[in-house]
């Protein structure tokens, strides 16, 4: 597609960016492919920015109707996997009609990288998390493809595989998944289960891709060979279960959980730059925690001295650690080892 100069002045909901736009600090603020709507574009226009890149021809951008819209599709999608999910526990086979409709709905948002950042942090409850995690590492795989330069074809396998990655739980006793203690050893090599379980059940599915089946089977697999149920390491891994697998990471460490509340994604930032790059795909992990930064600039965080601040630049090389502006001075946290954020408001 064509990228031509746009007034901001001129600038309409629906038009897609075609470059990243940064702050004053360097720092990305909208990334290219994103669909303007009012808050974006209120961003933009308070940059200071005269003329932007659009795209010239928007026909293959898919532009939604906002956040509410996004909510209301998400929930139907949650319902379609609470069904799946039941069919499953009862011996049904999957319907393959039910499969379609999700991937199709998840991908109809393919171009609202905030919506869903936004989406995701905000559907979040302990008793729907099997359901939100499928919907939540579908979104993240998604993005994370996007933000490979993958293919249409192959972004809509990833939607799939994330959405069905954790479907072999449905044959998960539901007193070992929901128990709020820690597993006995033998209850945790029962959970280890879920991704052959998941293989075996989604390959009953018509016209579903081995790239898809593999992502299923080996999402828990690890690059140092310490993952299950195969114990495979790096070159034995398909790329599509490394993309999963930091989806899944992510969005399992940021969720309410029955055995523990959720973790502010900067430390879980901190701890996937930390402890991760042994066992995922550091290539995936860089891309992701880059990217996935980025929509949280202009948020407001709680910090651990008391104070209120607002993100304001996202240091690349050290993504956990964003530079704050609180009152009237500016926080480097990469340099403030005593203080941290301690949470999203």
């Amino acid at each position: 597609m064509k990228k031509v100069f746009v007034s901001v002045q001129d600038c309409q909901p629906g038009m897609a960016i075609a470059e990243d736009i940064y702050n004053e600090y360097g720092a990305i603020v909208v990334t290219e492919g994103t669909v303007l709507d009012e808050y974006i574009l209120s961003k933009v226009r308070d940059l200071g920015l005269v003329k932007i890149k659009i795209y010239e021809d928007n026909e293959d951008m898919i532009v939604a109707g906002g956040t509410e819209l996004f909510r209301a599709q998400y929930n139907e999608n949650l319902t379609s996997v609470k069904n799946l999910l039941h069919d499953i526990s009862t011996g049904k086979e999957v319907d393959s009609n039910k499969v379609s409709l999700v991937t199709n709905s998840l991908l109809s948002r393919i171009n609202e990288n905030r919506d869903i950042v936004i989406c995701i942090n905000e559907m979040r409850t302990t008793d729907e998390y099997l359901y939100t995690h499928s919907i939540n590492v579908s979104l993240l795989s998604m993005l994370i493809g996007k933000w490979l330069r993958y293919d249409y074809k192959k972004v809509k396998a990833l939607v799939t595989a994330g959405f069905l990655h954790d479907i072999g739980k449905g044959r998960i006793p539901s007193e070992i998944l929901n128990k709020p203690g820690a597993l006995t050893n033998e209850e945790f090599e029962e959970i280890k289960k879920h991704p052959a379980y998941g293989f075996q059940i989604a390959e009953k599915i018509p016209e579903i891709s081995e790239d898809i089946l593999k992502a299923i089977l080996m999402h828990h697999e690890r690059e140092d060979g310490s993952g299950y149920p195969l114990g495979l390491k790096s070159e034995q891994i398909h790329d599509f279960a490394k993309i999963v697998a930091v989806a899944d990471v992510y969005d399992a460490m940021t969720s309410n959980r029955v055995y523990r509340n959720m973790i502010c994604p900067f430390d879980v930032i901190e701890t996937m730059e930390r402890d991760n790059f042994g066992t995922l795909d550091h290539r995936v992990v860089n891309v992701f925690l880059k990217n996935i930064a980025s929509y949280y600039m202009g948020d407001f965080v709680k910090l651990s001295n008391g104070e209120i601040g607002e993100i304001v630049y996202i240091n690349p090389f050290n993504v956990a650690k964003p530079i704050i502006r609180a009152a009237n001075t500016y926080i480097d946290l990469s340099n403030e080892n005593k203080i941290k954020i301690l949470e999203l408001i």
